[in-house]
C-alpha cells in the first residue's frame, strides 16, 4: 500500500559499525570496529560513514554529544533501511546499527547500552549482546525479548498509532513545532512540496521528519526521503522533483546560498515557516478547523491523540475512496476517479481533484486494489476510523455496495461459488464483515443508550445473549423494547410502524362440544349454592391477559458480553 518498510526482514539488524571522524577534516571517516565481521557489502559500509557525521565537526556544539538520530539508504527495491546513530566522544565517534526495523526507541536504547560497554572496555559482554540480537528470530510485536540478565525489550507494534510520550519521533516533533506549523507542513507534504527542515539538534531534526511523515498515514511519502542529508549530498536540496529532507543548522548557511527554488523551510530552532503556496488555506474549511480543534483538546494530554487527530483528517479527507471502487463479476476490481470526486461537495472536489494527481494517493490506491485483487483483503486504523466515523460520502453508497454484494446479484455469488475467485471471495467476506460492523454496531449502540436513558444497567456494547426467563417474560420484555425503538432504525430510512396488535381471541361458548347431561338430582331450595361457589379456581388465558399485574414479580434480566473484535 505504497508503505517503504520491508516486511519480515532475515535479521533484527544488519550490521554494527563504530566509526571514528579523524582530526583531519579533509579525511574521510573511518570504520574502527563492526559486527558481524565478515560483514563484505563495502558500498553499504562506506555510505554508511559518511551519514554518521551529518553537519561540519569543528561547529557542533558540545551540547550535540551523546545525541541519537537516524538516517535513511534505499535499497534497490526501493525499500528503507534505517541507520540508528549514536553519538559521543566529543563527536568524534558514532555508534551506529543498520535495519530495515523501525524500531527507534528499541534501536536508542540498545546503542546507549553497547557505548557503555565500549568506554570501560567490555567487550565480552559488548559481543554477546550483538550476537544475540543478531541471532534472534523476529518477534512477535509485543513480546518482551531478554538478551542478557539486564538487557530486554518490548517488541513495537508497528500497526499502532504513534503515541506521546511512547514515541520518540512523534513526541519530540510535536513539542518542538507549533500547531499552526504543523498544520502549514502537513498541508505542504499533502501537495507533496519540496520541504526542508533544519535544526540545531539532530535528534530533533530527525524526529521531525519521522513524525511528520507519520501524520500522512495511511498513506506514505513517495519521494526523496533524507531525514538528515551529510554535507557531500546538498546539492540534493536543488533537486527538481518533491523532497523531505533535514540539514543540520551547520550547513544551512551554504543551502541558502544554493538556487532553492519553491522549497518550504521549517526552521525549528526559531519555529518559523517559509512558504511560497496557500496550501493550508486550498484545505476544505470545515475539515482544517475540526483538525485546529482536536489538536488543542489533545495538545496537553498523552497518548494517540495528535496521530488520531491526523487520522481522523485523512478519513475526512480520502475516506469516501470505497464509493470509488468498481466491481464487475470475473473482472479485477478497479478505482474510478471521476466517482471520487463528484460525489463530494464543490469545496472539496477541488481539493481531491488535485490529490488524485498525486504520487502519495497513487500509491494507496494501488495498494488497496492489490490486496483485494489478489484475495489477501486488508483491515487496520484507518479503516476502522472510517466504520466507527461519520463521514461525508463515506455511508450512503458504500452501504447500498455492501448490501448488494451481500444479498447478492445471482453473477457475483455464482462467481464465488463455482470459480472461486479470490478477489470476488475478499470482497464478499470484507462486505460482509463491513454491513455487520455499519449497520448492527449503529443498532447495538442506539439500542444500548435508549437502555441506559430508560434506567437499565449495560455491561458492554453489544448484547449477545440472555437470560433463560419464562414465556410470560419474553413477552413483556418484546413490549419494552418495542416501546424503546430508536426514532430511525436504518440510514435515511424513516420508522417503520407496527401494524395494531390483534386482540386475544375470544372463546365462543357456542363452539365448544356440548357436555353430556348431567343425571338429574333434586335438592331443597335452600340448601342451594350460590353462582361464585359453582365458578371453577383455575382463571382463563383472557383473565391472566386483563390482570398483567399478575405478572409483575416476572424478573427483567438482559446480560450482556463486550465483543472484542
Amino acid at each position: 500500500m505504497g508503505s517503504r518498510i520491508k516486511e519480515n526482514p532475515e535479521k533484527v539488524f544488519e550490521v554494527y559499525a563504530e566509526v571514528t571522524h579523524p582530526e583531519a577534516t579533509s579525511s574521510d571517516p573511518e570504520v574502527r570496529r563492526q559486527f558481524p565481521e565478515d560483514y563484505s557489502d563495502q558500498e553499504v559500509l562506506q555510505t554508511l560513514t559518511k551519514f554518521c557525521f551529518p553537519f561540519y565537526v569543528d561547529s557542533l556544539a558540545v551540547s550535540q554529544v551523546g545525541q541519537n538520530f537516524t538516517f535513511v539508504l534505499t535499497d534497490i527495491d526501493s525499500k528503507q533501511r534505517f541507520g540508528f546513530c549514536r553519538l559521543s566522544s566529543g563527536a568524534k565517534t558514532c555508534f551506529c546499527i543498520l535495519s530495515y526495523l523501525p524500531w527507534f526507541e528499541v534501536f536508542y536504547k540498545l546503542l546507549n547500552i553497547l557505548a557503555e560497554y565500549t568506554a570501560k572496555g567490555q567487550s565480552c559482554q559488548w559481543k554477546e549482546l550483538l550476537e544475540t540480537l543478531y541471532n534472534l528470530p523476529l518477534p512477535e510485536p509485543g513480546s518482551t525479548v531478554h538478551l542478557s540478565v539486564h538487557s530486554y525489550f518490548t517488541t513495537p507494534d508497528t500497526r499502532e498509532l504513534p503515541s506521546i510520550p511512547e514515541n520518540r519521533n512523534l513526541t519530540e516533533y510535536f513539542v518542538a513545532v507549533d500547531v499552526n506549523n504543523m498544520l502549514h507542513l502537513y498541508a505542504s507534504m499533502l501537495y507533496e512540496r519540496r520541504v526542508l527542515i533544519s535544526c540545531s539538534k539532530l535528534s530533533t531534526l530527525t524526529a521531525c521528519i519521522h513524525g511528520s511523515a507519520a501524520m500522512l498515514y495511511p498513506m506514505f511519502w513517495q519521494h526523496v526521503y533524507i531525514p538528515v542529508l551529510p554535507p557531500h549530498l546538498l546539492d540534493y536540496c536543488c533537486a527538481p522533483m518533491p523532497y523531505l529532507i533535514g540539514v543540520h543548522s551547520s550547513l544551512m548557511e551554504k543551502v541558502r546560498n544554493m538556487a532553492l527554488e519553491d522549497v518550504v523551510i521549517l526552521n525549528v530552532d526559531n519555529n518559523t515557516l517559509e512558504t511560497q503556496f496557500d496550501d493550508l488555506q486550498s484545505l476544505p474549511n470545515d475539515v482544517l478547523s475540526t483538525l485546529k480543534n482536536r489538536l488543542k483538546k489533545v495538545s496537553t494530554t498523552t497518548g494517540d491523540g495528535v496521530a488520531r487527530a491526523f487520522l481522523k483528517t485523512q478519513a475526512s479527507l480520502f475516506g469516501s475512496y470505497r464509493n470509488a471502487l468498481k466491481i464487475e463479476p470475473e473482472e479485477p476490481i478497479t478505482f474510478n476517479e471521476d466517482v471520487f470526486v463528484s460525489h463530494r461537495s464543490s469545496a472539496m472536489r477541488q481539493f481531491l481533484q488535485n490529490a488524485i494527481q498525486l504520487q502519495l494517493f497513487k500509491q494507496f490506491i494501488d495498494g488497496r486494489l492489490d490486496l483485494l485483487n489478489s484475495g489477501e483483503g486488508f483491515s487496520d486504523v484507518f479503516e476502522e476510523e472510517i466504520n466507527n466515523g461519520e463521514y461525508a460520502g463515506s455511508d450512503k453508497s458504500y452501504h447500498q455496495w455492501l448490501f448488494t454484494v451481500k444479498k447478492g446479484s445471482g453473477a457475483i455469488i455464482n462467481t464465488m461459488k463455482t470459480k472461486a475467485n479470490p478477489a470476488m471471495k475478499t470482497v464478499y467476506k470484507f462486505a460482509k464483515d463491513h454491513a455487520k460492523m455499519g449497520i448492527k454496531e449503529v443498532k447495538n449502540r442506539l439500542k444500548q443508550k435508549e437502555m441506559a436513558e430508560n434506567g437499565y444497567s449495560v455491561a458492554g456494547e453489544d448484547i449477545h445473549q440472555k437470560s433463560i426467563t419464562s414465556p410470560l417474560s419474553e413477552k413483556k420484555e418484546g413490549k419494552q423494547r418495542e416501546d424503546r425503538r430508536p426514532i430511525t432504525v436504518h440510514f435515511g430510512q424513516p420508522e417503520r410502524v407496527p401494524p395494531p396488535r390483534p386482540p386475544p381471541p375470544k372463546i365462543n361458548s357456542s363452539s365448544l362440544p356440548a357436555r353430556p347431561p348431567r343425571p338429574a338430582v333434586k335438592k331443597p331450595r335452600g340448601n342451594a349454592l350460590p353462582v361464585e361457589a359453582r365458578m371453577s379456581s383455575i382463571s382463563s388465558p383472557e383473565q391472566s391477559e386483563a390482570n398483567p399485574s399478575k405478572r409483575d414479580d416476572v424478573p427483567f434480566s438482559v446480560s450482556a458480553t463486550q465483543d472484542l473484535n
